[in-house]
This record gives structure tokens, C-alpha cells and sequence, in this order.
């Protein structure tokens, strides 16, 4: 069984900002008036994640996912 993860808010603050920052980015992308600066990090954003998708491997990255998942959905039923 896993550790359970330690509570590190300045970790946290830092997923906080690069959520919000993808998130304005596709939002951007969705009315289209993306600057080629923020396509340009998501795109390294997006590398990075598909690198430690391969260092995580399927386990955790399905875990990752789960929780993304309903991360997303909570957002959305808070938009409601």
C-alpha cells in the first residue's frame, strides 16, 4: 500500500497556477485568440507531461488520470 502523500501547499500552489494557466489557454483556444507565446508553453507543458507519464508508468499515470478526471468534473459542477 502506498505512503499517504504529505500536504506540501506550496506544491499545491504550484499545480493551482499551471491548472490555471493550461485551462486559459485552451479557454483562449476555444474562442480563438490564443497568442503563439501560450501555445507555445502548453506545448512544453504538454511534453513534459507525456515525459513523466513515462517515468510514472501505467499505474500511477492511471491514478493521475482518475483524478483529473474528477478534478475537471468538480470544476464544471462549481461552474453550475
Amino acid at each position: 500500500m502506498p505512503k499517504p502523500k504529505k500536504y506540501d501547499p506550496n506544491w499545491e500552489a504550484v499545480i493551482n497556477g499551471y491548472r490555471i494557466g493550461v485551462m486559459r489557454v485552451i479557454s483562449s483556444i476555444n474562442k480563438g485568440e490564443v497568442e503563439e507565446i501560450e501555445l507555445e508553453k502548453l506545448n512544453n507543458f504538454a511534453q513534459f507531461a507525456l515525459a513523466l507519464m513515462e517515468i510514472a508508468g501505467p499505474e500511477q499515470w492511471t491514478r493521475a488520470k482518475l483524478n483529473a478526471e474528477l478534478m475537471n468534473y468538480l470544476h464544471d459542477d462549481n461552474k453550475k
